[in-house]
């Protein structure tokens, strides 16, 4: 750490307050700030001194017997010359200069202690950038992120998980790996691949930094602060509106008749850049059902409203709520297929656990879907 990061926590100290381990050692071992810490004790030591010198005036009561006789006092005072001891004047300045020229006890900084960092990961080798939010705290739920993209040729997966902050320095950890599908490959989280390399790295607003995986080559990383938590912390600038040929399912809940089939708060789905995009929601007890931007054999029209989607399947009506807009498109196409198993189409996949995922239609009413790049 160096003098001028250290200095910021010099009033959080003669405060009470603690202190990260990092600023305590340097102001404990650098003989310029220990300097620096001896003269601003003893300036307000001695601004204390001086103001109890002040005799202490009490007015009478009569003074205060009339509004208007208040008024005209404070405004005939107001007009006087205030009388400052010259000592403590050549402190009050001292202390000014000492602020301005490098001892900076509270500094404005954009976004210091901001809850949430924003990083992006940029990919030279495809000129794709992907941005995702953390946020730096002790929340499981909410400090790492991982992510994966590819195609069929390799997938890159990388996750990253908050550790530490010290002033705008974030300490995270890094995983990253890449993989070539092999036979019936299906989806992987980085934590699962036992190539995966782990590092940790520091990383400030505005910095870039290099991460090297295997195989696949050098990423960059880099991030910035935002004072509030986004909706969607892996889609971080997702706005209200839908893009086009976008399809967004976010915390769904199907509800069938007056009855909830299935309620996915807190998680979600969102597909982009084909023209035939569907989410698949898969029930153990109910099979599966598909609701697609472009129609499909078997199925029926369904209307879109604000945040909801309305259709009737065999005589029963059904209502998906989602929390976000889903798709542009007016008028969207559905099926339910009871009897389907998730385990006869996606091999390694357990039938007993209910899922949802947006993708192409095409790769939803294949045979067999084996593997899906994000």
């Amino acid at each position: 750490m160096k003098c001028e990061d250290a200095a910021e926590f010099v009033s959080a100290l003669y405060d009470g307050e603690r202190i990260p381990r990092e600023a305590a050692e340097h102001l404990g071992e650098c003989e310029t700030c220990q300097g620096r810490l001896e003269t601003y004790s003893r300036m307000l030591a001695e601004m204390r001194r001086m103001a109890s010198l002040d005799e202490a005036t009490e007015l009478s009561a009569g003074q205060w017997s009339s509004k208007e006789r208040m008024r005209r006092s404070w405004w005939s005072k107001g007009r006087q010359p205030v009388q400052i001891p010259r000592l403590a004047f050549a402190l009050m300045l001292a202390v000014i200069f000492l602020l301005s020229g490098g001892l900076v006890l509270v500094r404005a900084r954009p976004n210091l202690g901001g809850p949430v960092l924003l990083l992006t990961y940029k990919i030279p080798q495809t000129g794709k950038s992907v941005r995702l939010a953390i946020t730096t705290d002790a929340n499981p739920e909410t400090n790492h992120r991982s992510y994966n993209t590819g195609n069929s040729s390799g997938v890159l997966y990388f996750s990253v998980r908050f550790v530490s902050k010290v002033g705008e320095r974030v300490e995270l950890s890094v995983k990253s790996a890449y993989k070539k599908p092999v036979g019936d490959a299906k989806e992987h989280d980085v934590k699962d691949l036992p190539e995966a390399t782990e590092e940790t790295i520091w990383i400030s607003p505005g910095e870039n930094k290099e991460i090297l995986v295997a195989g696949f080559g050098p990423i960059e990383l880099s991030g910035e602060f935002l004072d509030h938590v986004p909706a969607l912390l892996l889609s971080p600038e997702e706005t209200l509106d839908p893009k086009t040929n976008e399809l967004r399912i976010v915390s769904p809940v199907l509800v069938r008749g007056k009855e909830v089939v299935f309620n996915g708060a807190g998680s979600w789905s969102i597909g982009s850049g084909d023209d035939d995009l569907a989410v698949m929601i898969y029930l153990p007890s109910d099979g599966r059902y598909l609701i697609s931007t472009a129609p499909f054999t078997g199925a029926v029209e369904a209307s879109v409203g604000l945040g909801q989607i309305k259709f009737n399947l065999q005589g029963r009506d059904y209502l998906l709520l989602t929390a976000m807009p889903t798709t542009r498109s007016e008028h969207v196409w559905v099926t339910h297929e009871p009897r389907y198993r998730l385990s006869q189409h996606m091999k390694g996949e357990p039938d007993d656990r209910e899922m949802f995922l947006v993708r192409s239609l095409k790769t939803l009413l294949a045979e067999q879907m084996t593997h899906y790049s994000k």
